[in-house]
């Protein structure tokens, strides 16, 4: 990793950190300068403000499936069907783990919603990027012909995930939530290849 790599890394780790014990109206370029142990000036180098700060904490945090999608499309590193989904359920088994970063996702969802910025149209993009690649990815884990309702799944999937996150923001999920993801796995494993064998 590059050091402006390392640096950005480093101003999205103090971003959630801050997040965790304020809303987002509280959130500052002082409060994560001070988090991340840099200058202000410092955060505006990587970041004009911090709606593109706040986009790149969600692309990171919660949207693996790009990068999963662009590691395993790599002639390099070819996987079968099997590995492929190992890879997948443990990635999503991580992402429904981060439990707090799972109420940031809530949190700036909402918050962009509410209003018109170009923020909200880079989001819209990236969400529509990633349906494209999890459709792409739960073909190639199942090894099925490609089939016209991949994009379908692949958006009642993605939106499986997001609804558990606004579930872990309103705390109605249980702490303890190792049997939840285990159910949540089992049930897209068994029911994703057996409905697009049968509606290819």
């Amino acid at each position: 990793m590059s050091e402006i790599n390392k640096r950005k890394q480093r101003i999205i780790d103090a971003t959630i950190e801050v997040l965790k014990d304020h809303p987002i109206e509280e959130l500052t370029m002082r409060n994560i300068a001070t988090q991340a142990g840099l200058t202000t000036g410092a955060i505006y180098h990587h970041y004009k403000n911090k709606d593109e700060l706040c986009f790149d904490v969600m692309k990171q945090s919660l949207h693996f499936s790009n990068n999963l999608y662009q590691a395993i499309t790599n002639q390099e590193n070819k996987k079968n069907g099997k590995d492929l989904l190992d890879q997948i359920n443990n990635e999503v088994i991580k992402r429904l783990k981060k439990v707090e970063e799972q109420k940031i996702h809530v949190h700036f969802f909402s918050d962009m919603i509410k209003r018109k910025s170009s923020i909200k149209d880079k989001y819209h993009d990236n969400y529509s990027t990633m349906l494209d690649s999890v459709s792409n990815l739960l073909i190639n884990a199942f090894e099925l012909e490609d089939s016209d309702k991949k994009r379908e799944v692949a958006t009642i999937l993605v939106a499986a995930i997001d609804g558990m996150a606004m579930q872990q923001a309103l705390g109605v999920l249980p702490k303890n939530m190792e049997k939840t993801i285990e159910v949540f796995v089992s049930f897209f494993n068994e029911g994703i290849p057996n409905y697009l064998k049968d509606h290819k």
